[in-house]
């Protein structure tokens, strides 16, 4: 920035007579301090949508401050094989071939020859996490895709008894981000856009199908370390789903936390309550548990605002518990604390969907016609969007 004072000083062109006076000239000087902006021009990308094997991917990289037209290029690492950066456009494209991730950094060059620099990698997911569909050993799944009324949700099988509600009038939400093709809620992180089941203590909620394994998946995209779009209180732990509630009595849910993290980064992660307290396993996930790490301990954080593919996977034969990010095994363990998992649940808690709640609660109408209110905890909304959730009775990663 800089600052100058300027005179700026003026002089009629022509003489003048104002009312016979015989005034000839006018001259009139004045003063004003200003100050000047210089900003410099920059890529404002900072980090780019996921890409999938063999699915055409196609993002364009963005500046400010920079005159036209703009060059670019790739000026170290390598982007992944089967893609490329238009030099004209800063397009990125192609068809990526292998999963991985690639890192690189580019070079934009304005018409003035002033450059600017910035580091940037794109992951390249494994292409069956592209499209979450029903198949055969999909037990429920919510795509959010419905074309009727936004304020329920159904279970894209067609079960009737799944069907969720928002937890607050007109608070459904729909909003599309580069990464996935559709339409997903977005959470403030305040629990007032959640959706909760219509129905309590559903078998297909509560996991009770799967006799021997199953899989809970869901795309999630965290809005960001500060929670409800630019309020001051920090986002660092979010329920993304399950039958969780205050009773704390054979609940479960899958969810992201930042707790003990090393870098602030979020893990995957999953509470399961038996009835009995003994029966309680609680904090399974990375940074809670380190010990479980598989692989190295960089790659199993979430450290941006992009979609992300979370699974939890179980196996009732050998009491073991996995967890894994965008495709990859981050963390397993066998029996936690000792505890064997149990599945004798003994409450009527809803399944309920970035909404933390206390104890029943939905706002739309139930079959009777009645309307009850909002009645979700103030700690562990989600914020941000949540995309497909799938259940399913067998293990799938």
């Amino acid at each position: 920035m800089t600052s100058s004072t300027t005179k700026i000083k003026k002089t009629p062109a022509g003489a003048v007579d104002v009312a016979g006076w015989g005034l000839k000239s006018l001259s009139v000087t004045d003063s004003h301090a200003f100050t000047i902006g210089i900003e410099e021009g920059k890529i404002t990308t900072d980090v780019l949508p996921p890409s999938f094997v063999g699915k055409h991917y196609q993002y364009e990289l963005e500046t400010e401050y920079m005159a036209s037209p703009v060059k670019w290029e790739v000026a170290s690492g390598k982007l992944p094989a089967g893609m490329v950066l238009d030099e004209t456009s800063g397009e990125l494209r192609g068809v990526p071939v292998g999963p991985g991730r690639g890192e690189f950094r580019v070079t934009a060059t304005d018409a003035n020859n002033l450059s600017a620099t910035q580091d940037l990698a794109i992951r390249v997911l494994p292409a069956e996490l592209d499209r979450i569909n029903a198949e055969k050993n999909t037990v429920l799944l919510y795509n959010w895709q419905d074309k009727e009324d936004v304020l329920y949700a159904k279970d894209a099988l067609g079960d009737e008894a799944l069907t969720l509600t928002c937890t607050g009038r007109h608070s459904d939400r729909r909003a599309a981000w580069p990464g996935r093709e559709g339409r997903f809620p977005q959470d403030t992180g305040h629990g007032e856009h959640g959706m909760v089941s219509l129905e309590t203590n559903n078998d297909k909620h509560n996991l009770r199908t799967c006799e021997k394994e199953w899989t809970v998946e869901a795309w999630i995209r965290p809005g960001g370390p500060v929670q409800a779009f630019g309020a001051t209180r920090p986002f660092g732990f979010g329920h993304i789903c399950g039958t969780y509630d205050t009773s704390e009595r054979g609940v479960w849910e899958l969810y992201i936390s930042d707790h003990d993290s090393p870098d602030g980064s979020w893990a995957p992660g999953v509470h399961f309550a038996g009835a009995e307290p003994q029966q309680a396993l609680k904090g399974l996930h990375a940074w809670k548990r380190p010990e479980g790490i598989v692989g190295n301990k960089e790659d199993a954080g979430i450290r941006d605002n992009q979609w992300h593919h979370v699974a939890w996977q179980y196996s009732y034969e050998e009491d073991l518990h996995q967890l894994f990010l965008d495709g990859r095994l981050i963390w397993q363990m066998v029996s936690p604390d000792g505890i064997k998992l149990v599945n004798n649940r003994q409450h009527k808690a809803q399944f309920s969907v970035s909404t933390r709640i206390k104890r029943y609660a939905f706002w739309c109408a139930d079959e009777q016609g009645r309307h009850h209110h909002p009645n979700y905890l103030g700690f562990g909304n989600f914020f941000g969007q949540i995309g497909e959730i799938r259940i399913s009775d067998a293990r799938r990663y």
